[in-house]
């Protein structure tokens, strides 16, 4: 992907690889370009999913950003 078509959510990290992918979008190995940190990035592709799957996608967000545990993956941000 150029520089030119990045969505500027991307001007944070450096896309290292795959590491899953389903119906409605793909599991990232990414690396923040602030401090080196690598993170994984779900990128869901909204535009595919119908208005309940939507709805439920912006659920798991608000969940995810609440939950805070040793063993649960620590939610950071999400974009649109």
């Amino acid at each position: 992907m150029s520089a030119i078509n990045k969505p500027r959510y991307m001007e944070k990290y450096n896309r290292q690889k795959l590491i899953g992918s389903g119906a409605f979008g793909q599991a990232w190995l990414v690396q923040a370009k602030a401090d080196g940190k690598q993170l994984v990035m779900k990128e869901i592709k909204i535009a595919k999913m119908g208005k309940k799957e939507r709805d439920d996608a912006r659920k798991e967000v608000d969940v995810l950003a609440k939950m805070e545990h040793p063993y649960i993956v620590s939610y950071l941000e999400s974009f649109e």
